[in-house]
């Protein structure tokens, strides 16, 4: 029985495309699924454990959309 799995597109905006190839360089041995994948855990697991941080991510959000 196959895995299913969930796709997901995002823009890389011009103000992106530094830090991702950055990040190419550091992930060089990883799939870019893989890369992204980390990037993101890593990233929601300091959300997490910034509180300051989460705080002001929750007054930015807008989900009137």
């Amino acid at each position: 029985m196959p895995l299913e799995h969930k796709r997901l597109t995002f823009v890389v905006t011009p103000e992106m495309e530094p830090v991702i190839d950055k990040a190419k360089k550091i992930f060089y041995n990883y799939t870019q699924s893989d890369m992204i994948r980390t990037l993101i855990i890593a990233g929601l697991d300091s959300l997490d454990n910034d509180e300051e941080c989460q705080e002001s991510v929750h007054q930015s959000e807008d989900f009137s959309t």
